[in-house]
């Protein structure tokens, strides 16, 4: 950890090749949206991450009773300047997105809470390439203790508890949550304000 915690406040200012923005990067551009790791919230698109994340994805569609459908797009074991994490983008969709891969299901299935989790064959994956990503969740492997996450993000302009043992710090200037859990890795969440 100590050696995590050195390298990270080594590299934390130094300029980072473009395909490399760092985590703590992450700001509010001059129309109010979010970038984070060179992609923009509401703007780039699952292609654009494709090029910093890697072409292995798995895409998913989550629907819950009441709630809008959250189309999910998951990159495991990527590396960005250096660090190993999970990123997982929340894609937007429209009705005519959603009637497409609803023609293109390969596989549907409830898992726990009620939610139907549904994938889909080659076709339905490509044509999400061009749907724009709303929201990006990047959760590192290596854990980040509260005085790192502190050391790198600066103060959270506010911190609720969520749970025992779980709470949420907020980033506004950063488009950021960061979800710290004291059992788990903790879990970095970027996105444009109005949908918090």
């Amino acid at each position: 950890m100590a050696m995590f915690t050195l390298f990270y406040l080594l590299i934390r200012d130094i300029q980072m090749p473009q395909n490399q923005s760092m985590p703590w990067q992450s700001f509010i551009n001059k129309q109010g949206n979010t970038v984070a790791f060179n992609l923009t919230m509401g703007s780039s698109n699952l292609t654009d991450a494709m090029h910093l994340f890697g072409s292995e994805i798995d895409a998913s569609l989550f629907e819950s009773k009441g709630k809008i459908p959250e189309l999910e797009a998951f990159f495991s074991s990527t590396k960005v300047g250096g660090i190993s994490a999970d990123v997982i983008l929340n894609l937007i969709l429209d009705q005519k997105s959603i009637e497409s891969l609803n023609n293109n299901i390969k596989e549907s299935m409830v898992i726990p809470l009620g939610v139907r989790k549904i994938t889909f064959n080659l076709t339905a994956e490509a044509s999400m390439f061009g749907l724009k990503i709303k929201s990006l969740t990047f959760i590192p492997k290596a854990d980040l203790s509260k005085e790192t996450i502190i050391n790198l993000f600066g103060e959270p302009s506010r911190v609720e508890l969520a749970s025992q043992g779980v709470s949420y710090w907020y980033y506004p200037t950063k488009g950021l949550r960061i979800i710290v859990d004291d059992e788990n890795k903790e879990i970095l969440e970027f996105y444009n304000e109005e949908i918090q």
